[in-house]
């Protein structure tokens, strides 16, 4: 009679901490990533932008497009706006968390088109 069954324990549900990525994804990751690069260093030189970008969470929170899980997130990382190194570090981080909220992002309408044609084609 056996009470621990080993090979269930083995076959456990549970997502690996880490997510293999498309070989696609990940030019897709790394023009997203230039863009955010490209879209903070506007806002820093622009404070202003910042407000713009926490009514967008507020918005998109109310209307329940963001969970409030993502909903925190942006807003502490957007807390870190006057420690400049800590918020780019913060945006950039390429953990798996991070590369999901970047794709739906809440730093739009930050770029012109033509400034991201110029960080897309650069990149």
């Amino acid at each position: 009679m056996r009470f621990f069954n080993s090979e269930r324990r083995a076959q456990s549900k549970r997502k690996p901490q880490y997510e293999k990525v498309p070989v696609k994804d990940v030019g897709i990751d790394h023009q997203i990533l230039n863009l955010h690069q490209a879209m903070i260093e506007k806002c820093l030189a622009h404070p202003d932008l910042f407000s713009e970008i926490q009514a967008r969470i507020e918005v998109r929170y109310a209307a329940r497009q963001m969970s409030y899980g993502a909903y925190l997130t942006w807003l502490s990382i957007l807390e870190l706006k006057d420690k400049p190194e800590q918020l780019i570090a913060a945006l950039l981080e390429k953990s798996v968390k991070m590369r999901n909220l970047r794709r739906a992002t809440v730093f739009t309408q930050v770029l012109t088109e033509e400034e991201r044609i110029v960080v897309i084609n650069a990149g």
